[in-house]
C-alpha cells in the first residue's frame, strides 16, 4: 500500500516516462529533456519499481509500451498538456498585461514621457501604462509594477533605487523677461516681476522657497510686483513659459525647456533640497524581466 505522503512518484520520472512514451525512444526523450539516455532509463526503472509493473518492453534498439504503459500514458499526457497550457497562458498573459507605472505627475510629464520612446523601441513586446499619481502606491499590494515617487527615499520593505536626489533648485522665466520695461540684469531686478509660488500646503512647497533663493543670491527678502500661487509645479512651469513671472523649479524638470529656449535661467544662483525621485519595486518581483528592463533603462538615464 502506498503511504499518503508517497501518493505521487517523482515528477521527473513521470515526465521521463511521458516523453519517452511519445517518442518511443529513450534517446529522443533525453534530447528533449536535455539529459542523458541512461538518466531517462534510470528514472523509468524507478517509476516501474514504484508502480510495481513494467511500462516498456525493451528490445534491441527499440522500446514498446506494455499494456500498463498504454493505460498510464493518456492520463499523464493530458496532465502535462494542461501544465504546458497553463504555463503558456501565464506567459502570454504576462506579455499582454501592461507594465503599470505609478509615477509622480511632474516627473511623468517632464522627465519620463518625453524620453520613453527609446525604451519602447528597445522593448517592443512590453506595453507600458503610465499612471500619474501623487498618492503613495505600494507595488506589493496595489495593482502597479513600478512606482516613481518624490520624497526622502525612506520606503521600508521596498527595493529602492535613487533616480535623482539633492535637487538643484533654480529660478527660471520666459526669455521675454530679459527685455522690456524692467529687463532682468541683476537679481534685484526680480522685484519688478511676479513670483510664481506654491502655497505651504502644496506638494512641492519645500522646493519653491524664495527666501532660500534670495539668501543664496546674497539678498534679504525683497518685495516683488506680485505673487501667483499654483499647487503643482507643472502649472508653475507653464505660467513661467507664458511670461507671467519667475518660478523656482528642480533643474532636472526643465532641461528640455532650457534647451528649446522656452525658459531661461537668468541668474547662476541655486540651492539644494534633500528630497528627490526614487524608483520602487516589490523585492519579490525584482526578477520579472519587464521590471528589470525598465529599471535598468531608467537608471541609465540619470
Amino acid at each position: 500500500m502506498i503511504a499518503p505522503h508517497q501518493a505521487l512518484p517523482s515528477l521527473n520520472a513521470l515526465r521521463a516516462f511521458e516523453t519517452a512514451a511519445r517518442h518511443l525512444s529513450f534517446k529522443d526523450a533525453a534530447a528533449e529533456l536535455n539529459v542523458s539516455a541512461s538518466a531517462i532509463g534510470h528514472q523509468i526503472t524507478d517509476l516501474e519499481a514504484y508502480l510495481g509493473t513494467a511500462l516498456f518492453i525493451r528490445k534491441h534498439r527499440q522500446i514498446l509500451l506494455t499494456p500498463d504503459g498504454m493505460a498510464l500514458l493518456p492520463g499523464l499526457q493530458g496532465a502535462f498538456d494542461q501544465l504546458r497550457g497553463t504555463i503558456r497562458a501565464f506567459h502570454n498573459a504576462r506579455q499582454e498585461r501592461p507594465l503599470i507605472l505609478s509615477v509622480e505627475p511632474t516627473f511623468a510629464l517632464h522627465c519620463l514621457i518625453p524620453r520613453l520612446e527609446p525604451f519602447r523601441a528597445q522593448n517592443p513586446d512590453i506595453t507600458v501604462r503610465v499612471e500619474p499619481n501623487h498618492e503613495i502606491t505600494d507595488p506589493r499590494i496595489d495593482d502597479v509594477d513600478i512606482c516613481i515617487r518624490y520624497g526622502d527615499g525612506n520606503y521600508p520593505g521596498l527595493q529602492v533605487d535613487t533616480i535623482a536626489n539633492h535637487e538643484e533648485i533654480i529660478a527660471v522665466c520666459s526669455p521675454d523677461l530679459l527685455n522690456g520695461k524692467y529687463p532682468l540684469r541683476e537679481p534685484i531686478d526680480i522685484c519688478h516681476h511676479s513670483l510664481i509660488d506654491r502655497p505651504d500646503n502644496a506638494y512641492y512647497y519645500n522646493r519653491a522657497d524664495w527666501t532660500r533663493w534670495f539668501q543664496a543670491a546674497g539678498m534679504d527678502d525683497v518685495v516683488c510686483k506680485g505673487r501667483l500661487e499654483v499647487s503643482y509645479e507643472s502649472y508653475a512651469i507653464v505660467s513661467a513659459i507664458q511670461g507671467q513671472g519667475l518660478t523656482l523649479v528642480n533643474k532636472m524638470m526643465i532641461e528640455d525647456d532650457l534647451k528649446a529656449g522656452r525658459l531661461i535661467q537668468p541668474f547662476d544662483i541655486s540651492y539644494q533640497v534633500n528630497t528627490g525621485y526614487y524608483l520602487l519595486i516589490d523585492p519579490l518581483q525584482s526578477g520579472d524581466l519587464r521590471i528589470k528592463a525598465f529599471r535598468d533603462w531608467v537608471l541609465s538615464q540619470h
